[in-house]
């Protein structure tokens, strides 16, 4: 019988290799615009939470940068259920990956619920065969193909996911969107309006760094610096007569000030900061490591 004042609330991390569709699986899981999701390997370099609530449930997702190259135990084992994604053009590869079943190893206390990617490139009928192939591989609670993009699978990973979710009071007041700052979802927003207009490698390669967040006249102000990698990148990022870096903040202003719910005002500035991905100092400075 279930307790008064008792909802599902939990927290679910979405894990998997780059370019699995975990960033376009949170969205479309949350409703929300929240994490980067591109065609280019490692886009997702910093845990990203977005919270999905009703009068009935809260459900706090995590977007995880790709096991190959990062795994936070502490993170995975303060969750109470994992969305392993598997991308389903390359599902018998990746089911033989050490990355993958050594995660999995890791994480035998926690349900985990498989979940092939990008199903859409098969017919329906085939569907079927993702589920014997992962039941004939690995240990899981859950099989769940979905197409995140269209929708496909989406509600009933939803429903999958709260079965695992204990009752509990309320972790999130009303209104709560994520775990993480408006300064820092507001970056993120500037972040994702690269990849929307710039060549993959040079968004990926650009760093954002925010100087100012303040109200100025009702209106949020911010002041950020967009850090690229090469001196010949910056041109490209300004555009003619800063025609490039205007299409950004106008960009990125929209998707901030829909996340934040208020009006937003973005000033943007490039800077070159030579080679950055490969100095840890500078990936510490701007929040990529810990």
């Amino acid at each position: 019988m279930k307790k008064p004042d008792r909802i599902r609330s939990g927290y679910a991390a979405i894990a998997g290799a780059a370019n699995s569709g975990k960033s376009a699986l949170i969205n479309a899981l949350s409703c929300r615009n929240i994490s980067p999701s591109y065609n280019f390997k490692g886009i997702t370099r910093i845990p990203i939470s977005s919270i999905y609530m009703t009068e009935n449930e809260q459900v706090c997702f995590i977007d995880t940068p790709p096991l190959d190259y990062y795994e936070d135990e502490e993170l995975f084992s303060s969750v109470d259920v994992i969305c392993l994604t598997l991308n389903s053009t390359e599902l018998s590869t990746k089911l033989k990956s050490p990355v993958l079943r050594s995660f999995i190893n890791r994480n035998r206390q926690l349900p985990i619920i498989f979940v092939p990617t990008f199903i859409d490139y098969f017919p329906a009928e085939l569907h079927g065969a993702f589920t014997n192939q992962i039941s004939m591989s690995v240990n899981y609670q859950e099989i769940v193909p979905v197409c995140a993009p269209c929708g496909q699978g989406i509600k009933r990973l939803h429903s999958v996911i709260l079965k695992y979710l204990p009752e509990r009071g309320r972790l999130f007041p009303d209104g709560c969107t994520s775990l993480h700052s408006e300064r820092f979802l507001v970056s993120e927003q500037i972040r994702i309006s690269l990849f929307s207009v710039l060549p993959a490698d040079i968004a990926a390669s650009t760093a954002v760094q925010i100087e100012e967040f303040s109200i100025r006249d009702d209106k949020r102000y911010v002041r950020a610096n967009l850090h690229v990698a090469r001196h010949s990148n910056k041109g490209v990022v300004i555009g003619r007569k800063g025609a490039m870096l205007q299409n950004i903040a106008d960009i990125a202003s929209k998707g901030a000030s829909r996340i934040i719910e208020r009006p937003l005002y973005l000033d943007l500035w490039v800077k070159v900061r030579e080679s950055w991905p490969e100095n840890r100092d500078d990936l510490l400075e701007f929040g990529y490591l810990y």
